[in-house]
């Protein structure tokens, strides 16, 4: 049913493209129809024409029906109308792109972008049945015939995660007077702190970054605000600069917006701070893909104007502020 949605809000969301696109087909379609009339203008070829049969019509009143030209130029107009939910193109004179794709986050390809609490607490008691985290956690498969090592999605999640933070970067404390969440006493890392890690989703191996963007002082109720977030995001793109990815496509959620829920910060601010801040660190990056992931619901809800984010994204990719660097 939310894809049926999703396509007639993509529908009436793109009508104005689709208006135009259609005058630029139809104004196709007439030409065609001239010069066919022109072409038919040879005997010979008239004659041919008329001589090879489409069903029970001739060719010739086929390529001397006006209609035929008109109905073609406009289902190739509503095909293409498919087109506005998605959005990819390349930054100008790099061979980076910037895409925008909303569906499933776990079916792109790439390594994933999965927004987590400072604490990289696993437990679905803890993080709640709401977040990315926890959809991923939910979706761990191992090849048939193994285990989930402990039997647990969250111990497991806990576990290969600390692992990944035993990084000297990665600096945890405790707080006075800090509480346990679900019976457990938690280290608390620094917002932006990034755990690289590979699970097996959907019994597909798939590297993920965990990247902590809220804090977790209560089990399920994860809080960030805007200062916090688009410095994670920051930290984020100094760190991959610094040790790059394991892919060069990456794919990121709008994140901090989901079960975080910031309210200083609309969703749609938070979607332009990513596309710029990668626009704005693409050279040094080693990406050559940059994947958007809009959650569909968001779309549905009016939470993301997929029109206005597809026009920024194409403003950031023809006029990137490099031009104005001085070397």
């Amino acid at each position: 049913m939310n894809r049926f949605r999703v396509f007639l809000k993509n529908f009436t969301a793109g009508r104005k493209a689709l208006f135009k696109r259609m005058m630029i087909y139809l104004g196709s379609a007439l030409a065609a129809f001239e010069a066919a009339n022109i072409f038919l203008e040879d005997g010979a070829v008239a004659q041919w024409c008329e001589g090879v049969a489409l069903g029970s019509v001739s060719l010739k009143s086929v390529l001397t029906n006006v209609l035929v030209y008109l109905g073609a130029g406009a289902v190739i107009a509503l095909l293409r109308q498919g087109t506005f939910a998605h959005y990819c193109m390349n930054i100008v004179g790099t061979d980076v792109k910037i895409e925008i794709s909303m569906s499933d986050i776990f079916s792109n390809n790439g390594e994933i972008v999965v927004p987590c609490n400072t604490t990289f607490s696993g437990r679905k008691e803890v993080i709640g049945g709401r977040s990315i985290q926890t959809q991923m956690t939910d979706r761990l498969r191992f090849p048939k015939g193994e285990e989930i090592p402990g039997g647990n999605g969250g111990e497991y999640f806990e576990r290969t995660v600390g692992e990944a933070l035993q990084r000297p970067e990665c600096r945890s404390r405790r707080l006075p007077g800090q509480k346990e969440l679900a019976g457990k006493l938690y280290d608390i890392y620094e917002f932006g702190t990034m755990a690289p890690v590979s699970f097996p989703v959907d019994g597909k191996p798939r590297h993920v970054i965990l990247l902590a963007v809220a804090e977790m002082l209560e089990p399920d109720k994860p809080m960030t605000d805007g200062q916090r977030l688009m410095k994670s995001i920051d930290d984020m793109w100094e760190q991959i600069a610094r040790s790059r990815t394991r892919e060069q496509t990456l794919v990121v959620p709008i994140l901090g917006t989901g079960s975080a829920g910031i309210t200083d910060k609309p969703q749609q601010t938070v979607a332009r701070y990513i596309l710029r801040t990668f626009a704005d660190n693409a050279s040094r990056l080693g990406i050559r893909k940059l994947v958007l992931s809009v959650y569909p619901q968001d779309y549905l809800d009016d939470k993301i104007n997929l029109e206005e984010l597809r026009c920024y994204a194409d403003y950031l990719c023809r006029f990137p502020d490099s031009d104005f660097n001085i070397s």
